[in-house]
């Protein structure tokens, strides 16, 4: 059965469960940064082949030049920052880990890049001057966020950019397996996962609970980004596949 635009975007959550939905999202928040202060020191080097194409990907298709002015959302040890901040762009990374943005700002200053700076705080909360932009750009880290936060966030985006600008957004994107492209990935990872034995059978069970109950992983479907570019009012909406359950969707802010 075809997934229905309801399955893959709740949307927003009924009024009366406001405070449920605050209370997800700062459990989300603290979860975030606890894990990303764990990690950061071991982050890059756990970082798989896949994960390098898809963030080289958004590196490209956000086609950088001189001067723009960028911001990497989930920027991490900034892989993407300092991508963009070689080809010349002014980049702020924005991460909810202290350690991630400092370990960004280190690396910018061994390579002698002074267009980088970091900002500390979570997505969820953050906001900046609007028409102010040229590019926003994130990869794997909106698919942690509530269905009606990754709204609010590409609508926060198309704000945030000059008329040109653009929102390149790569991440996890699949369904809860009701469509056959996620039945497909899914079982894929299924099969890798089951070579591994004991070990990798917990990490299939701990995975189909985050993805059906939608617990810390929250991913939806490129459709369904894509419905959300054109809802904010962006043009030009491309969706570009990666890897396996990686894809990017770019959008561009045109001239009113």
């Amino acid at each position: 059965m075809k997934a229905t635009k309801a399955q893959e975007f709740p949307g927003e959550w009924p009024h009366e469960f406001a405070w449920l939905k605050r209370l997800v999202t700062n459990r989300s928040i603290y979860t975030q940064r606890r894990t990303w202060q764990r990690r950061s020191e071991t982050w890059d080097a756990d970082n798989d082949s896949g994960m390098n194409k898809v963030a080289a990907k958004a590196a490209e298709v956000a086609a950088v030049r001189p001067g723009m002015q960028c911001v990497d959302l989930g920027c991490g040890s900034g892989r993407i920052a300092l991508m963009l901040a070689r080809r010349g762009a002014r980049v702020i990374g924005v991460d909810v880990s202290q350690l991630m943005v400092e370990r960004m700002e280190t690396q910018a200053r061994h390579e002698g890049i002074e267009t980088v700076s970091g900002m500390v705080v979570a997505i969820e909360h953050l906001t900046l001057p609007r028409g102010t932009l040229d590019l926003v750009v994130t990869n794997y880290a909106l698919h942690h966020l509530l269905d009606d936060e990754k709204e609010r966030l590409v609508k926060a985006a198309f704000g945030w950019l000059r008329p040109g600008g653009q929102l390149v957004v790569a991440d996890m994107m699949l369904g809860r397996g009701t469509a056959a492209r996620d039945r497909k990935i899914i079982a894929s990872k299924v099969r890798i996962m089951a070579k591994k034995g004991l070990p990798g059978y917990w990490r299939i069970m701990k995975n189909a609970g985050r993805l059906l109950l939608r617990v810390h992983e929250r991913p939806i479907t490129p459709d369904a980004w894509s419905r959300l570019f054109e809802k904010a009012g962006f043009s030009k909406i491309e969706v570009i596949p990666v890897v396996a359950e990686a894809a990017i969707v770019k959008g561009t802010k045109l001239a009113t």
